[in-house]
C-alpha cells in the first residue's frame, strides 16, 4: 500500500480533526491500517502529530470558514484486494468517510515481488490506464463501467481521440480575495471577460497580440516572462521574476491596486509561483496593496503563508518544487 495512503492521509485527517474539532478527543486518534504500519511506527508518527498541527497553525487560515464546510470530522478507511467486508463505509451522520483504495495486491516476506507481481504497480496508472485520465474516467463512468473488459483498451482509446477537452487545461480564472491578483490556465484565459489592468504571461505560448482592450476601453499590458513549460520554465523562472515588480507597479494609475492575471498552460505551477512572489512582495498581512515593494523581512514562514492563502483559494494549485526553489531565491537570496 502507497504511504500516502497508509500514513499521508491519516497523518491529515488526525491534523485537520485536531484544528477544527479539538473537543472531540477520539478524533485526536491516529488511525493507520495495522497489516501496513506497526505499533512502534504508529507511536512514533503520533509523536509528530503536535508539530504538525503547530505548523499547519503558523499559516493563518480561516479555520472557522473551513470548519463551516466540512461540518464534522473526517476518518480513514482502506479497500485492498484482501478486503471481505465494507461496513466502515456506512455513512455516518458523526464524521465523514475518507476511502483508501489501493488495488494492488500485498506481497508478504522481505522481497517485494512474487511469481512476477510487482507490489505496488497496480496503483501506478501508468501502466494500466492507456491514457485514461481520472476527468474522462469520471465523464464517461457509465460506459466505462458497463464495457466488457476485453473492449476496453479499444474504448479509452476512441475516448482520448474524441473527447474535446482531453489533454486540455480546465482551470477556471480564480481571484485570490482579497487581492485583486487572479491566476487562470491560457486555456481559461480565452473565454475569460478581458477586465484586467496587466497580464503576465508566466509560461507557456503567448498571445499574438501585446495589447488588448478592457470592457472600459483601456489597453490592457501583458508581460511575457518567456518561460517554457516544465523544469526548464521553473530553473528560468529565477531570472524573469525581477521583471514583474515594476510592471505591476507601473500599472497603478490604471487602478489601485491593478487588477492582475497571472496565466501559464495549466494555471497550477509557474502562475501560482509568480503569483505567489508577488503578494509576498507587494501585500501586508492583511492583504493591503503597496506600490513600494515591502522592505520587511521575507522568510519561508512567510511564503507558507501566502500559498496556503493561495491554494485556499484555488485547491489545485500545484507549484513544482522547482518553481518554488525560483520563487524562494527571488524573495530570500542570502537564504537560498
Amino acid at each position: 500500500m502507497p504511504d500516502a495512503l497508509s500514513k499521508t492521509i491519516p497523518i491529515w485527517c488526525v491534523v485537520i480533526n485536531r484544528l477544527l474539532f479539538g473537543e472531540v478527543p477520539d478524533d485526536y486518534k491516529l488511525s493507520t491500517p495495522k497489516e501496513v504500519v506497526g505499533a512502534s511506527e504508529n507511536s512514533q508518527i503520533e509523536a509528530l502529530l503536535d508539530g504538525f498541527v503547530n505548523n499547519v497553525k503558523d499559516l493563518g487560515l480561516d479555520l472557522c470558514s473551513l470548519r463551516s464546510v466540512l461540518k464534522k470530522p473526517i476518518r480513514p478507511s482502506w479497500v485492498t484486494p484482501d478486503s471481505v467486508s465494507t461496513d466502515g463505509f456506512i455513512p455516518s451522520t458523526d464524521y465523514h468517510t475518507i476511502i483508501c483504495c489501493t488495488v494492488s495486491r500485498r506481497v508478504f516476506g522481505a522481497e517485494m515481488t512474487e511469481d512476477g507481481y510487482i507490489q505496488g504497480a497496480g496503483d501506478d496508472s501508468e501502466g494500466w490506464s492507456h491514457g485514461l485520465t481520472p476527468t474522462l474516467f469520471w465523464r464517461h463512468r457509465d460506459q466505462l463501467l458497463t464495457a466488457v473488459e476485453e473492449d476496453m483498451p479499444d474504448i479509452v482509446l476512441e475516448l482520448i481521440t474524441t473527447d474535446p477537452d482531453h489533454g486540455v487545461a480546465r482551470s477556471e480564472v480564480v481571484t485570490l480575495a482579497p487581492t485583486s491578483f487572479s491566476i487562470g490556465s491560457l486555456s481559461s484565459a480565452k473565454h475569460a471577460e478581458l477586465s484586467y489592468d496587466g497580464i503576465v504571461i508566466c509560461g507557456g505560448t503567448a498571445p499574438s497580440k501585446t495589447d488588448h482592450k478592457t470592457k472600459d476601453d483601456k489597453p490592457t499590458r501583458i508581460l511575457n516572462l518567456l518561460c517554457s513549460d516544465g523544469k526548464l520554465g521553473s530553473r528560468a523562472l529565477r531570472s524573469q521574476l525581477p521583471r514583474v515588480p515594476p510592471f505591476i507597479t507601473s500599472l497603478a494609475n490604471y487602478g489601485s491596486p491593478p487588477k492582475i492575471l497571472f496565466l501559464c498552460s495549466t494555471g497550477k505551477d509557474l502562475s501560482i509561483g509568480v503569483a505567489l512572489a508577488m503578494l509576498c512582495l507587494l501585500f501586508d498581512d492583511d492583504y493591503g496593496f503597496n506600490s513600494q515593494e515591502s522592505s520587511a523581512s521575507i522568510d519561508k514562514a512567510l511564503v507558507r503563508r501566502r500559498l496556503a492563502f493561495i491554494t485556499t483559494a484555488k485547491p489545485d494549485a500545484n507549484p513544482s518544487r522547482s518553481t518554488l526553489q525560483s520563487v524562494h531565491s527571488f524573495l530570500m537570496p542570502r537564504l537560498d
